[in-house]
């Protein structure tokens, strides 16, 4: 079950970043081509490439986790054994559950009370609350892949950083 999850959210991953990456670089495009060559701006394009490249920060947040491209220490990856080293992949995960978890929650939180107020964008009026759903979306999408980071640590011990650069070293022996 969880592998057909991981799949599917993988999948819908990809799609959104490559609609939202294609919508701030079309829109881009068209934006320079009509301020230049016709001497005319739309008025809406700077808000559209703005709410395209912070959707695509919320869904790559996501895609970082699964991935393990985010920011880390591994001075203790390093240092201590793999049954230690276990149990610290699975504390950062939990502690990555306690952010995301909050993230999803005011989120969601600032995506109902902005829909209630039926507050607009300025350039495009859509509603604003539409604009904030990104945020406590990707907290679900943070927690899922968080789980799964857990998942892994215990189903098979993460290396250390000694191990991996060992294991390197008998590759070109």
């Amino acid at each position: 079950m969880f592998e057909a999850l991981n799949k599917i959210i993988d999948r819908l991953e990809s799609v959104a970043m490559v609609a939202f990456m294609t919508i701030a670089t079309t829109v881009t495009t068209f934006q320079v081509v009509y301020r230049y060559g016709f001497n005319n701006s739309l008025s809406w394009a700077e808000e559209v490439v703005i709410y395209s490249i912070v959707c695509m920060s919320f869904v790559g947040a996501s895609m970082g986790v699964r991935h393990g491209v985010h920011i880390s220490v591994d001075v203790l990856n390093a240092l201590v054994p793999p049954a230690v080293n276990r149990w610290l992949h699975i504390l950062s995960a939990m502690l990555g559950i306690a952010f995301a978890a909050s993230l999803a929650y005011f989120g969601f939180q600032l995506f109902e009370s902005t829909l209630q107020r039926g507050m607009l964008s300025p350039a495009m009026r859509i509603p604003m609350a539409w604009v904030y759903f990104p945020i406590g979306l990707s907290g679900i999408l943070l927690i899922i892949r968080y789980c799964w980071v857990i998942r892994e640590a215990w189903v098979k011990p993460p290396v250390s950083l000694a191990e991996e650069l060992a294991a390197e070293q008998d590759k070109l022996v």
